[in-house]
């Protein structure tokens, strides 16, 4: 995997604590500077229906899945070096709730410095356009990859104006940077295969991780399972392959949009592969 962004700091071990009147949103204290807010767009489970063995050689047959798998829709807000970044949008509403659990925690959208888009399928930004079409969050400037970004472009522009690609297009014109000029305080790194563009963000020793991941419960213990929605399924299990490795030697914190929320753990390397060990 590539870095090609900006500076981060190392963070120290933190604390953990649900939001006051809140379930769905956990609060993550890393440092006097760093926290995490893990928001729960929304609970889902992921089919077994959708996943194939890559391949075709894995020690667990397809019979033998489970029918369906837990996962969640999170996004996450954090604050670092006096800035507050969003990291993933969730659903469109009414799918998606992000303002309102925002509200619940005092965010307010105006509050929102930069916004991280780990890729552009539509439960990453779709809560970042309002019932109107226009934009959620009135000052971010939005970060997405190069390659995600050459990828989408030309669909976007054939898209109606009410699909919610083109709105968010759109609604941020004039506010979407590609992650090659001049990044704000974290790292993206690229991880190719569920799209071209695919991306996560490194902050100290925390990884928000996008769709690398789908089911949590499968793909840790088993990452040569693919998901039907992975646009290149030999890059996605390398990606994954090389995720899991580095996770598991580094020691670093993982928030994942698909994990079952709060959606933060740790890679844990065993005798057969991998486990997921939530974060305490």
């Amino acid at each position: 995997m590539k870095l090609f962004a900006a500076v981060a700091a190392v963070l120290c071990a933190g604390a953990a604590a649900f939001a006051a009147d809140n379930p769905d949103v956990k609060k993550f204290t890393f440092s006097n500077d760093v926290e995490v807010y893990a928001i729960r767009d929304k609970d889902t489970t992921m089919k077994s229906s959708l996943f194939t063995d890559y391949t075709k050689a894995s020690s667990l047959k397809k019979e033998d899945l489970k029918k369906e798998y837990p996962a969640s829709v999170n996004c996450f807000v954090l604050r670092a070096k006096l800035k507050t970044f969003l990291i993933d949008a969730g659903n469109y509403d009414p799918k998606g709730s992000l303002v309102t659990k925002l509200a619940s925690v005092n965010i307010r959208p105006k509050a929102i410095d930069y916004i991280l888009i780990t890729h552009l399928h539509p439960d990453h930004v779709g809560g970042l356009i309002d019932k109107d079409g226009g934009a959620v969050f009135p000052n971010a400037k939005v970060y997405v990859s190069y390659d995600e970004w050459k990828h989408w472009s030309p669909i976007i522009e054939k898209q109606k104006p009410t699909e919610i690609l083109r709105q968010f297009s759109d609604a941020y014109k004039g506010r979407i940077q590609t992650m090659n000029t001049g990044e704000p305080v974290v790292y993206a790194m690229k991880a190719p295969g569920h799209t071209p563009g695919h991306s996560f963000f490194r902050q100290g020793r925390l990884r928000f991780v996008g769709d690398i991941v789908h089911a949590v419960d499968l793909q840790i213990g088993h990452p040569e399972y693919c998901a039907s929605f992975d646009m290149n399924q030999k890059q996605a299990y390398q990606t994954r392959l090389s995720f899991l490795e580095n996770m598991s030697k580094e020691g670093n914190i993982v928030f994942g949009a698909h994990i079952p929320f709060p959606g933060v753990g740790y890679i844990i390397k065993t005798e057969t592969g991998y486990r997921f060990e939530p974060y305490k």
